[in-house]
């Protein structure tokens, strides 16, 4: 009964598959595999608030649930994405201690900077960069974490290697360029002088 409804769940939309995990997890509540289906289904429909619900179910059972590290994954960007810093930080070192990438110490760069805790976003940031050191998102938060210590030419050799290697993240740029003209250097300094002199 439960491989059919997971089957179900897959092959129907969201709605209907979510109905009937959600059913399947009612009859088989000490499931891990059911709460955890529901929550993808809930991640990939944008219903963060419900998949974090069934994310954290998920890992509260003592017998773990499949897949364990992509749910702690999820979890921790979802909290990112809630604002929910420390317990993202809190996930993302989970994820750090069973498989250490790139992308899991990145997490931990980024939760540790959105607290102020600039000495471990850097620390973080330096790991992530040791796994990968063409990940352009990491280069970008480095380029924050100088300016907000006031180190001006690491600041900006971080953020132009973030540009060569390919930053996208708008929203990241943005922040970087902000911050650039609060600190009154960088490429967001000199546009925003050329601007007041026209």
């Amino acid at each position: 009964w439960y491989q059919r409804r997971v089957r179900e769940a897959v092959v129907s939309t969201q709605s209907t598959g979510a109905s009937h995990t959600h059913q399947a997890g009612v009859l088989n509540h000490t499931n891990p595999a059911c709460w955890a289906l529901l929550g993808h289904i809930q991640y990939l429909g944008d219903d963060l608030k419900g998949a974090r619900d069934n994310y954290e179910r998920t890992l509260s059972y003592e017998a773990p649930a499949p897949n364990t590290h992509s749910i702690r994954l999820r979890l921790a960007s979802i909290y990112l994405q809630l604002q929910q810093y420390q317990a993202a930080k809190n996930m993302f070192l989970l994820a750090c201690r069973d498989s250490p990438s790139c992308i899991t110490w990145l997490g931990v760069g980024i939760s540790c900077y959105r607290l102020g805790e600039l000495s471990e976003a850097e620390l973080a940031l330096s790991e992530a960069n040791i796994l990968n050191n063409t990940d352009a998102e990491v280069w970008g938060y480095l380029s924050l974490v100088c300016l907000k210590t006031n180190r001006k030419l690491e600041a900006e050799q971080s953020y132009k290697y973030s540009l060569r290697v390919g930053l996208k993240d708008s929203d990241l740029l943005n922040e970087i360029k902000t911050a650039q003209k609060e600190a009154g250097f960088g490429d967001g300094a000199v546009q925003y002088s050329s601007e007041i002199l026209i």
